[in-house]
């Protein structure tokens, strides 16, 4: 995929002089983290090779569900010790999310992890209703042992449409995410040190219409282009 962004206004030496009305600063500041966070999260979403979608939760007798930060830090070295052991290269991107309750999990994908590593979860064991419906309809749904006894229940599903999966993974930041993450000053993402990201192919002046954005603010507009000719859409700059 190829990603053609056009900047309305473009930053320059000066003073800049806007005036906004109280409480509106802060509003705005929270909607262009919400903002970059998604597209950041998106494009790693489809330059890596993620094999599991997965989702990763606290049990309540092994962990503190409400402390984020120290999830956050264990989870973390919780991977690097697992490659360590098993001579494994995993690579995680993973977004938190408060329970009803405001205890917290993570969804998100991992890449690197065997599937020999994990064990594949039957109709014969006591599973949540929406794991058991994709059981019954077919779907592969995988436990994670060692994870499962460090923290709790995690689930694991195969990829097959990574751009779909990087479209849904983006609907867990939200407003109300921003706003919770911002009380314990943590990030609305995590992710591997060494993952994969776009490369830039060109910038310069548009010369051609821009139409139908996929996104557009009051800065900016980005149209997706799927299975495009990258050389063709560079001529598009001059």
């Amino acid at each position: 995929m190829t990603k053609l962004t056009l900047c309305k206004a473009v930053r320059i030496k000066g003073i800049e002089l806007e005036h906004t009305a109280k409480g509106s600063v802060n509003d705005k500041k929270l909607d262009c983290n919400i903002s970059r966070a998604r597209a950041k999260i998106f494009e790693y979403a489809l330059c890596n090779h993620w094999q599991w979608f997965t989702t990763f939760t606290l049990d309540q007798k092994k962990y503190n569900r409400h402390d984020l930060e120290k999830f956050r830090k264990d989870f973390s070295q919780y991977i690097r010790n697992y490659n360590k052991k098993n001579g494994t290269e995993i690579q995680y991107l993973v977004i938190p999310e408060t329970h009803k309750d405001g205890a917290w999990h993570m969804h998100g994908f991992l890449m690197g992890l065997p599937e020999e590593h994990l064990r594949l979860f039957t109709l014969k064991e006591k599973l949540p209703k929406y794991i058991r419906s994709k059981i019954e309809n077919g779907q592969k749904v995988y436990d994670w042992n060692t994870y499962r006894e460090k923290f709790g229940f995690t689930d694991l599903e195969p990829i097959f449409n990574h751009e779909a999966c990087a479209k849904y993974v983006t609907k867990y930041v939200s407003k109300t995410l921003a706003e919770d993450i911002k009380e314990v000053g943590a990030h609305l993402y995590y992710c591997s040190n060494s993952l994969k990201t776009a490369q830039e192919i060109k910038r310069g002046l548009l010369n051609s219409e821009f139409n139908s954005p996929d996104y557009e603010n009051d800065y900016v507009k980005v149209k997706w282009y799927r299975n495009a000719n990258a050389e063709v859409l560079a001529n598009m700059i001059d």
